[in-house]
């Protein structure tokens, strides 16, 4: 099981966090970079994560990763998160820690965050509607946010070149994973696994 920190802002809602009006949200503070501001709800989540690790086979992404330093602060969290399940005498089993791979700058530092992830997971909603620069949710120009524009190939080749370079799993969630007509290309450039809806 491939559990995800927390992927809140943008387009998805929780009450649970005062998160200030943006004019741009989808550019602002969401995913890692809400968990790196709320770093007890972020060490939170990866305890109990760790504590069920326990139970079965478990891995743990990091949404949003944009650059290689918010990486490694969010693998100083899972230490911490270890150091005070070992102090409260809990048991807790280690995981893979990856990332999902979304942004135009995590693209272009692909063999970089390769060197410090266990796998990557490619998610292709974000990076298509970043790349292209186009809001899925906009009816006016969400018809730009093609999964298979010569741009997003690219970009999925450099990434699963990145991760075979350093032997790491490389798979993809998001719509474009559902797609039959692209999943020749995704398996032909390296992909390895698919996340899909049940549906």
């Amino acid at each position: 099981v491939t559990l995800r920190t927390f992927d809140i802002g943008g387009d998805k809602f929780s009450t649970a966090f005062r998160l200030p009006r943006e004019m741009n949200p989808a550019l602002g503070l969401r995913a890692v970079r809400l968990a790196l501001r709320e770093r007890e709800v972020f060490r939170a989540q990866l305890r109990a994560m760790l504590r069920a690790a326990c139970y079965g086979s478990v891995r743990v992404m990091v949404p949003m990763i944009s650059a290689v330093s918010e990486l490694r602060e969010s693998r100083g969290e899972l230490l911490l998160a270890q150091q005070e399940l070992t102090r409260a005498g809990a048991r807790w089993a280690d995981v893979p820690f990856g990332i999902m791979v979304e942004t135009p700058s995590a693209v272009l530092m692909a063999d970089f965050l390769a060197r410090e992830s266990a796998f990557f997971s490619i998610g292709t909603n974000d990076l298509i509607q970043y790349t292209l620069a186009s809001d899925r949710g906009n009816e006016h120009v969400a018809h730009l946010a093609r999964s298979l524009d010569p741009a997003i190939l690219r970009s999925l080749s450099a990434i699963t070149h990145a991760a075979a370079q350093r032997a790491i799993p490389c798979g993809m969630c998001g719509a474009m994973a559902g797609e039959l007509l692209a999943l020749p290309v995704l398996v032909g450039i390296g992909v390895h696994e698919l996340s899909v809806e049940p549906t």
